[in-house]
Formats: C-alpha cells, sequence, structure tokens
C-alpha cells in the first residue's frame, strides 16, 4: 500500500540529515511503526521562512506494508509521475533519420543530440567552443593573463553559458520532459535530491563533470561531437536547408539540422537572419549585479536574527519584484547565486559582461543576483540596432573596468546618490573591482528603475541598500530576437532547420532550453526523409 506523507520540521533544531528525520517524523504523525515501511522517496522539499523560524516542507511517497486504519491511500501502483525515484522515459518517433547535425552544445542542443542519439539517429554535434575540460583550463589561464579566447570562455564552448553558472534547474514550465532532464543530471552525477527540491540546483563544479559524462552517452549511442568547428551560417538553397557551412568555408550536408546559438552566438544569429529565416524582434531583459555578504542575506531570509545558520538549510536564497508604477519600468532579481561569486563572463574581446557563479556547496561568503528590466521591442528599429546597442555598453563597461577585464563597481548607496563611490573592498569576483560610476554606464531607464528598486528591496530586506555593490553590466541575459516556428513542426520557415535555446528566442535558463532541445528532436523524428 502507498501513502502521501507530509510533514514540516523546525530548521533551528535539526542536526543531522534532515531527509531522514523527516520520513521517521512523518511516519510519527500518523502513528505508523518505523517497522511497517517499505520504502519512501522524497517528491518535494522546499523552505518556508516567511513567518518567522524557518521551516524544511516535505512531501514524501511512502510504502508500507500493511493497512494502516485511517491513512489515505493511494493506489496499489502510484502514478509513475509521483515516483521520484522512477525510471523517466521519453517516448522517441521510429525514424529513419540518419546522421542530423546539431550546433551547439549548450542545454538546447545537448539534449537534442541526446534525444537523437536514443532514437538510433547517430547526431553530428559541433561546437565552436572546446569539450568542457579544456574549455575549464582555458578561463583559468584568462584569470592569470587577462587573455581572452573567444572561441573558449563562459559563453563558448561545450555545455554553455549556463555551466558555469549557478546550474540552477527550476523552471515555470509544467512540461514533463522536465523529469527526464532532472534524471539525465542526476544520472550523471548531479546531486540526486535535484528530483524533488523545489529550486534544484548542481553548482558549477559539479554541472561541468556532468555535462561531460553526457557527451559520453551520446557518443556509447553512436554520436559524433565535432569541436573547434566554427559554423558561420546554414547551408540553403532554394528555401531548403542542406546542412551548415563553417568558418572555413566546409559545407556539411546532413537531412535535417539543429541549431541552438546560445546568447554568444550573435554573429551566427545575425547570419541566419542574413539568410532570409524569419524572424522578429522581442522583449529582452538587461541589468547588472549586486553582491552582499552572505550572512546579511541569511539573517534577513531566514530570520535567523543573529543566530547561525542551521547546516541543513543552505546558503539563503532571494526572490524580489519592484513594480513601482506610472512610467518606472518593473525590476526584478534573476539568477540569485547564493555563496557564489560575480565574474567577468564576455566572449567579445574588450567588452565586459556580468554573471554569478556557485559551486554546489554554495559556500563561499558573498550572495550576488542580477538586477533586470525588460526593454520593449519598439525601442529598436532592427536587430542590428539592438546588437549596436549591446555592444557599446559592453565595450564602455571595460573601459569602465581598466581595461583589462576588471569590473566597474559602486556602492548601491553611492548609486542612489550619484557619487563615485566603493567603500566595500572585499569582492568575490577573481577578474578584481574598481569603483566606477554604473548610474553613468547604463541606459537612463534602467538606472531609474533602479533606483526605485533598491529602496524597494531594502524596504523587504533591510540592509539591501547599505550592504549593497553593484558590480558591472549583464547583457546577456535572454535574446533580443525570435525565429518563428511552424506551430505543428516546430520547424523555421527554412525547411529542414530547426532552431532552438536562448540565442534563437525560445527559451530562458538550463532547463527551459534543455525540453526545447527535445521537442525539437521529437519533431526532427517525425520528419520524412
Amino acid at each position: 500500500m502507498y501513502t502521501l506523507l507530509k510533514t514540516r520540521l523546525d530548521a533551528m533544531r535539526i542536526s543531522g540529515n534532515a531527509d531522514v528525520y523527516a520520513v521517521k517524523k512523518a511516519l510519527k504523525e500518523i502513528r505508523v511503526s518505523a517497522d511497517a515501511l517499505i520504502g519512501s522517496c522524497i517528491l518535494s522539499r522546499s523552505i518556508d521562512s516567511r513567518r518567522g523560524t524557518p521551516v524544511i516542507l516535505y512531501t514524501i511517497l511512502a510504502e508500507l506494508n500493511e493497512n494502516m486504519p485511517g491513512i489515505p491511500l493511494l493506489d496499489a501502483a502510484p502514478p509513475e509521475t509521483l515516483l521520484a525515484a522512477s525510471e523517466v522515459q521519453l517516448e522517441l518517433a521510429e525514424s529513419r533519420l540518419k546522421h542530423p547535425i546539431v550546433v551547439g552544445t549548450g542545454p538546447c542542443g545537448l539534449f537534442a543530440a541526446l534525444a537523437l542519439a536514443m532514437a538510433g539517429c547517430r547526431p553530428v554535434v559541433l561546437d565552436r567552443g572546446k569539450c568542457v575540460e579544456e574549455r575549464y583550463a582555458d578561463y583559468r589561464k584568462f584569470l592569470q593573463t587577462r587573455e581572452l579566447d573567444e572561441e573558449s570562455n563562459l559563453l563558448i564552448g561545450e555545455g554553455g553559458a549556463g555551466t558555469f553558472s549557478d546550474g540552477k534547474l527550476y523552471t515555470g514550465t509544467k512540461d514533463p520532459r522536465a523529469a527526464f532532464v532532472l534524471k539525465t543530471f542526476a544520472d550523471a552525477g548531479a546531486p540526486p535530491e535535484i528530483r524533488y527540491d523545489k529550486r534544484p540546483h548542481i553548482g558549477s563544479d559539479k554541472l561541468r563533470l556532468a555535462i561531460a559524462e553526457i557527451r559520453k552517452k551520446i557518443i556509447a549511442l553512436g554520436g559524433e561531437f565535432r569541436f573547434n568547428c566554427s559554423v558561420s551560417k546554414a547551408w540553403i538553397e532554394d528555401g531548403l536547408c542542406k546542412g551548415v557551412i563553417t568558418a572555413d568555408g566546409e559545407k556539411l550536408e546532413a537531412p535535417a539540422t539543429l541549431i541552438a546559438p546560445g546568447l554568444g552566438g550573435r554573429a551566427l544569429v545575425e547570419n541566419l537572419e542574413k539568410s532570409g529565416v524569419e524572424y522578429a524582434l522581442k522583449s529582452f531583459q538587461i541589468g547588472c549585479r549586486i553582491e552582499h555578504p552572505q550572512s546579511l542575506i541569511d539573517d534577513r531570509q531566514f530570520n535567523l536574527r543573529g543566530r547561525s545558520r542551521p547546516e541543513c538549510l543552505g546558503a539563503a536564497e532571494y526572490h524580489m519584484v519592484s513594480r513601482p508604477g506610472g512610467n518606472v519600468a518593473n525590476v526584478s532579481t534573476f539568477c540569485m547565486c547564493p555563496g557564489g561569486e560575480v565574474l567577468n563572463a564576455t566572449a567579445w574581446s574588450n567588452q565586459s559582461v556580468t554573471n554569478g557563479m556557485s559551486d554546489s556547496a554554495r559556500s563561499g561568503k558573498f550572495a550576488n543576483g542580477c538586477l533586470i528590466m525588460t526593454l520593449p521591442p519598439e525601442r529598436f528599429n532592427s536587430s542590428r540596432e539592438v546588437r549596436s546597442f549591446l555592444t557599446e555598453l559592453e565595450r564602455r563597461c571595460f573601459q569602465m573596468g581598466g581595461g583589462d577585464y576588471t569590473l566597474p563597481a559602486q556602492d548601491a548607496s553611492a548609486f542612489l546618490a550619484g557619487q563615485n563611490k566603493l567603500s566595500k573592498r572585499g569582492c568575490s569576483s577573481q577578474t578584481g573591482v574598481r569603483p566606477g560610476r554604473i548610474d553613468e554606464l547604463i541606459p537612463g531607464e534602467l538606472q531609474t528603475a533602479l533606483r526605485a528598486a533598491i529602496r524597494h528591496f531594502d524596504r523587504l530586506c533591510r540592509g539591501f541598500e547599505k550592504e549593497g555593490v553593484l558590480i558591472g553590466l549583464e547583457s546577456c541575459v535572454s535574446s533580443p530576437v525570435r525565429f518563428l516556428r511552424q506551430p505543428e513542426t516546430l520547424m523555421s520557415s527554412c525547411a529542414n532547420l530547426w532552431l532552438g535555446g536562448e540565442g534563437t528566442g525560445a527559451a530562458g535558463g538550463i532547463m527551459s532550453a534543455a525540453v526545447d532541445g527535445i521537442k525539437l528532436a521529437e519533431q526532427m523524428l517525425k520528419q520524412k526523409v
């Protein structure tokens, strides 16, 4: 017999493994002996500190070995979707498709390639960057030399931009393919709790290892990877995509092509536009990082009131929105990295772009998040104008940082007062910070919106303004263009060409991009070849 158990734990009173204790407490609450438990799995875990002392909320699926009066039972065989430990499979259509090309190894491209490989298609996966192991080595070299490799950095290479972030997997999508994504990451070495945490994350240290394992699985299934292979454009003749053309002029033919360029693939996106693939301008986000002591965020979010943070909670996060009204834009917090560091994640020489990263332990002294606002498409006349706008901002950020990828920074209080001041010398960024006028760097509408947002967030989280430091420019948040798709086949306006992921305006984050890649692969498998 199966039953669902719900329980809540006072985080301030827990020592040891909270998950194990939760199962014991849940059984005790329904007056069932632990001896009656055959097995259990956690379906969800979340933290609630809205009413004072932080509590951990659990939903647990338990299998008991005897009927218990008064206990609501599930069917003898619970629905597979309830079982966090169950096998999650994709329903892949049979296809004679062989050797399709997949461009890009971010979440979209990687999971599309995995689905195609599972269907026996033996995909050919191309990436202008390097495998994740070499990419990580190039990033470490960049920190030492400040010499940027435009083909191997925090935006370009295996795993995409998300590999060097926090590995955040939470999403608003209810797509059942998300369960497959979580299981795939867990099977590849990611923490198993990503399958039931309300806000799952892997951490950059473990995510890059998981990415390499997924690549190995695709190869074992017959897939082929070609790194250091820069695709410049789709090979299109008479409205039909025949494959891709590399930067060296080589034509690679394929019966079907999927391109997932990522937000670092601006040149490839521009060439797709020039090739006549239909697209439209869309709204996109821009902002900057703000950093605080993690102890401040812990104290405010968990209502610790000076007490030490319980180990079972982990570093605290925040998620806030400012809606000032009038003509002032909304601002929301985005990509918050507890216990993390601020990165210069540029893919372009003499341009600076911030991002945030956390390892799995989230044990750093600082917390950082991005404060973003949305720019509407009608603000610009063309996609070229948008790219020029972003490039100019990134160049100004680079120069304001001293021209060596150091990031400009400004006290949040100085930002509000219009002063060039940086009083906090401690910082997480390995490229360092120097005083800079963030208020003069960013567009006027963002300046106004951030001033309202910082004041509002300080009311929600006391000390947000006083202890905060604004750092650099976040300009690779979302795509300013969206390529149009056919509703039934998800194919682009060009036959045999599928475009997906963040860089094409079809996703926003690791999970949604991965799900998008699977959906595109499913449609590719249905086409006659």
